[in-house]
């Protein structure tokens, strides 16, 4: 549990400084055309292409596990 807190605060922090630095959406949309040309250019590009993926990586996760979290399961089981 301590780990998804993290994870979520991690998200939520990078979110706020983007919005301070004015660079929210500055890479665009994160097609894997995009993140590769962007990890090719290095410097700033190459950081931006890299924090893309790793939303990338972390929003698949999210929908994969989908309903199978544990506040799903508990909610349903209650129900009955």
């Amino acid at each position: 549990m301590a780990r998804k807190k993290r994870s979520r605060k991690f998200i939520r922090k990078a979110v706020a400084r983007m919005e301070e630095k004015g660079t929210v959406g500055s890479f665009g949309k994160a097609t894997p055309k995009k993140i590769a040309r962007g990890k090719a250019e290095g410097g700033k590009q190459a950081q931006k292409a890299v924090f893309a993926e790793n939303m990338k990586k972390i929003a698949q996760r999210r929908r994969l596990r989908g309903s199978r979290s544990r506040r799903a399961t508990r909610r349903r089981s209650g129900r009955r």
